[in-house]
């Protein structure tokens, strides 16, 4: 289920002049009401950056580094081992040079030390350094910038996480949380390059790529000075003045003009696997280098080590999602997984995708002993830090923000944090499920996707956490074309009108949806470009593709051969009425309503509007309440609680108490509908005795070339077969078609519940 909705808009709203009405609502979606905030926002520049010695303390912590300079000092720059830390340390050590201030850089291993200071590190480095500098962490270190002190350092402290009741005893803290600094949104490392734009003025601008590639990695808000701080210094990224940059992005494939996709998808997550795998240093050092010979060599080294992030990732996932296939996802309300030697560096990775795909926040624990390990992942609007702290007993330690957070705990606490944590999740969402939602700037035709509108929507970038890609709402459609691209056909390549307009369009991991039934559908796209050899054309790249139920065309040929798909017997369902299905559909997850035919699941779809709508199968493991249209029970989650047959029970009630075991089966009476389909399938006895001789004389390889022979429909054809076999004279397999005799008996058409069925139906109509 995937909930599409359209970004409000502000009261008022008028179209800016000088580009599209579409356009308009884009910018009116992010706040931009008026002309000259729209030039602001589509010229980023260097004067939308804040001074910075508008930040707390930098003033002072300016005066402290010239003191040490002049005095001859050592300074030591204690970093993190993400992008972010690592960008962070790189600005402040390149700017410390050019300030003549002599530092190293110290950055924790992740797995022996793990995020921030720690007292055995500053013991060791007070030994050969007077000043501490902290990037990217520090701001909740008051023991460790306590003991620095007492060891005869001076602490400067430069972090953007929340800070405590109490800030640690430094001499100097820069951080955009406080002194009511007009944006608090800065990571690390654009904190790092205000102190190095403090010190070094003009040039810091040399410094705005390392900036720019950790405040997109770091996944901010690249709203107000971070969008501008990033849009400069992609600009910067583009041009590869950094061999080893230069050397990780040719490897990557990238050429030309860097995006923040490009650094979110392909740079970030090499430098990231350094210190997953092995070491930050790997990644800080690429960055500083001015050999050419020794960046490729470090391009060499990422590339490995992140291929093997991406094996050990992959081992990690594929572990993890065996055990949430094991899990009742309309039980719990958030997913926690555990594995004994998984890499504790991938697990926020596996976490992630896991609540990326199932719309559930999720917990990923790499075990070592008797100690658990792990990150977790939030989903939609739920705040995980907060749903943790209701936990906060159970762990060793834990942190994070409302996206993400990091805990550790005992292994023999994993069961009890699991069911604490899905019921505090339950109760930020009052009891329902997790509803994955997609909201939209607003709506789009395919008229106005052109080449202009993809070189309007460039001017949006760059695109991040705050001011994602524009995605649009485009209904009416009618798909073309459907067709499985790449390896095992997991990708979709589309082919869409609406009026007359065409469009193709790419939708990446979505192969299954080449079932999708005809008629209009929905569907939530960006504009993209496509260069095919030279030829540029303008496509959408797709996001959700459903249906439109009210546009849907009758099909009585697939109507006919799902339900003769199905395992058809006697067995028998209690009647449903209104007021309980109602009750039924209440709560959001669970029910599961078969529908036979058009009429009806339009029907149920009017009633219960908040239902899923799905064509051929309903297999979410979430089990939401569905509205199922030419599905098979074999193509159905087994999570279902009730099954409610919507067009009466036509001997499916079997098939799917087999398919769904924990599931109540319902019927309604059987629909007039329904019994058009039966009556359509009826094939008289004289008829069915011309099939069993076709079939003794030669036994058919193709289903429809043999129906026609006799001069039947190939519904009909079907609906003789199975008759056939429900009396025990063939053998039938339906796919892959086969047909095997079996040995000759005087036996009745009225044996087959199936033939009974379409004679009555045949004879009430």
């Amino acid at each position: 289920m995937l909930k599409i909705g359209v970004t409000p808009l502000p009261a008022g709203c008028r179209e800016l002049p000088g580009m599209p009405g579409w356009l308009s609502r884009v910018l009116w979606a992010r706040g931009i009401t008026d002309a000259q905030a729209a030039a602001r926002f589509l010229s980023p520049g260097m004067d939308q950056l804040l001074p910075p010695e508008m930040l707390h303390d930098m003033p002072r912590a300016i005066a402290l580094l010239t003191a040490a300079r002049d005095k001859g000092q050592r300074a030591v720059i204690y970093g993190d081992y993400d992008v972010d830390g690592v960008c962070a340390s790189a600005i402040l050590k390149e700017a410390f040079s050019e300030f003549r201030l002599e530092a190293d850089v110290y950055l924790p291993d992740r797995h022996r030390e793990g995020y921030g200071l720690n007292a055995d590190a500053v013991r060791t480095l007070a030994r050969d350094h007077q000043l501490l500098i902290t990037v990217d962490c520090g701001i909740t270190a008051l023991a460790e910038a306590a003991l620095a002190r007492e060891l005869g350092m001076t602490v400067i402290v430069t972090d953007h996480h929340r800070h405590l009741d109490q800030l640690p005893p430094a001499d100097a803290v820069i951080t955009p949380l406080l002194a009511d600094y007009p944006f608090p949104y800065l990571c690390g490392a654009g904190v790092a390059w205000k102190l190095a734009w403090a010190l070094l003025r003009g040039g810091a601008m040399e410094l705005m790529d390392l900036a720019a590639l950790a405040t997109v990695a770091d996944m901010v808000p690249l709203t107000g000075e971070n969008r501008a701080l990033t849009a400069l210094g992609l600009q910067r990224l583009s041009a590869a003045a950094r061999p080893g940059l230069r050397a990780v992005m040719n490897r990557a494939g990238l050429l030309g003009r860097i995006t923040s996709d490009q650094v979110a998808f392909q740079l970030a997550p090499r430098m990231n696997a350094c210190g997953r795998m092995e070491s930050a240093g790997i990644a800080l050092e690429m960055l500083l280098t001015r050999d050419e010979a020794r960046a490729e060599e470090l391009a060499l080294k990422m590339e490995g080590l992140n291929q093997e992030r991406r094996r050990q990732e992959a081992l990690v996932l594929d572990q993890a999602q065996a055990q949430v296939e094991a899990m009742d996802l309309v039980d719990v309300r958030a997913i926690v997984v555990t594995g004994e030697g998984w890499n504790s560096g991938v697990v926020g990775l596996a976490a992630g995708r896991i609540a990326e795909k199932y719309g559930y926040p999720a917990v990923a624990l790499a075990r070592e002993g008797d100690v658990c390990v792990g990150s977790a992942r939030s989903a939609g609007d739920i705040d995980i830090h907060a749903a943790l702290c209701q936990c906060a007993d159970l762990f060793d330690r834990f942190g994070g923000h409302k996206q993400a957070a990091g805990l550790t705990l005992r292994a023999d606490r994993v069961d009890e944090f699991t069911s604490r944590l899905s019921r505090a999740v339950a109760e930020q969402t009052g009891g329902r499920p997790p509803i994955p939602e997609m909201m939209c700037d607003g709506e789009m035709t395919l008229h106005d996707v052109t080449e202009e509108a993809v070189q309007w929507l460039n001017r949006l970038e760059p695109f991040g956490v705050g001011n994602p890609a524009p995605r649009f709402l485009c209904q009416g459609v009618d798909a073309l074309s459907l067709v499985p691209v790449g390896a095992q056909g997991r990708h979709l390549k589309c082919a869409f009108r609406q009026g007359n307009d065409l469009r193709d369009g790419i939708f990446f991991g979505a192969g299954e949806l080449r079932d999708l039934a005809a008629g209009k559908c929905r569907m939530v796209m960006t504009p993209v470009l496509n260069d095919f050899r030279g030829k540029v054309t303008a496509e959408c790249r797709l996001y959700a593709l459903m249906p439109q139920p009210e546009t849907l065309e009758k099909d009585p040929g697939r109507e006919s051969v799902s339900y003769l798909s199905e395992a058809l017997g006697d067995e028998s369902a209690p009647e449903v009425t209104p007021s309980r299905l109602d009750a039924l559909m209440k709560g959001g997850q669970g029910t599961l309503l078969v529908c036979r035919c058009l009429e009806t699941a339009r029907e149920m779809q009017r009633r219960y509007p908040h239902a899923d709508f799905c064509v051929g199968r309903a297999d979410d493991p979430r089990a939401y309440h569905t509205v199922l249209l030419y599905g098979t029970a074999g193509r159905v989650s087994p999570a279902y609680r009730q099954v409610v047959l919507c067009d009466g029970n036509l001997g499916e009630a079997g098939g799917y108490a087999a398919a769904c075991p924990r599931a109540s089966i319902h019927a309604r009476p059987v629909s007039g509908p329904a019994r058009n389909m039966l009556s359509g399938l009826y094939v008289p006895v004289e008829e069915l005795r011309r099939c069993y001789v076709s079939l003794r004389a030669a036994l058919p390889r193709d289903a429809q070339a043999w129906a026609a022979q006799c001069g039947l429909s190939l519904e009909k054809g079907m609906f003789a077969l199975r008759v056939l076999a429900e009396i025990d004279l063939i053998e039938l397999c339906p796919a892959p078609f086969r047909v095997a005799m079996r040995p000759m008996t005087r036996r009745s058409p009225e044996e087959s519940a199936l033939y009974r069925r379409a004679r009555l139906a045949k004879e009430g109509n």
